[in-house]
């Protein structure tokens, strides 16, 4: 077989392994379950904080996450390599059911839960979780103001 060959069948061999492993990670962190509700079929418009990071379900989305705010609701995308099995996610604010600080003594966060899936937990960043809980404070019942200690 030809080098030539070889690195083509390498290269298409390393392309579909990324893809299944990322697909596969949208599905243990909760991201295709959100997808199938919140999934964006247009463009966003709105505040974006890009290069974030954020926990889903047991998964970490280190630094590769476009965390969005507008006055409908919470956006958030994945950068383009990670991006198999991840559509970008827009949640109205209506459908936060339960968004709270949570301070433990390895880190702060904003804890958001959603109406349609309410068993995926998804944790922001403290200082981008103040951001979204301003921009989103006049749809939320009760507004959030401190972490909490725990």
């Amino acid at each position: 077989m030809p080098p030539e060959a070889i690195v083509a069948a390498a290269l298409v061999s390393f392309a579909v392994w990324w893809c299944i492993l990322i697909w596969a990670i949208s599905w243990l962190t909760g991201w295709r379950v959100l997808a199938r509700h919140y999934a964006l079929d247009g463009p966003f418009n709105g505040r974006e904080h890009r290069f974030q990071r954020i926990q889903m379900g047991w998964g970490n989305y280190g630094g590769c996450v476009t965390i969005g705010t507008n006055a409908d609701g919470l956006y958030l995308a994945v950068m383009l390599p990670f991006r198999p099995g991840h559509p970008p996610l827009f949640v109205p604010w209506g459908e936060v059911v339960s968004a709270e600080f949570v301070r433990k003594w390895y880190g702060s966060w904003l804890e958001l839960r959603f109406t349609a899936v309410p068993r995926v937990r998804v944790r922001l960043p403290e200082r981008v979780g103040k951001l979204v809980a301003a921009d989103a404070n006049r749809s939320w019942v009760a507004p959030l103001d401190h972490p909490t200690p725990h």
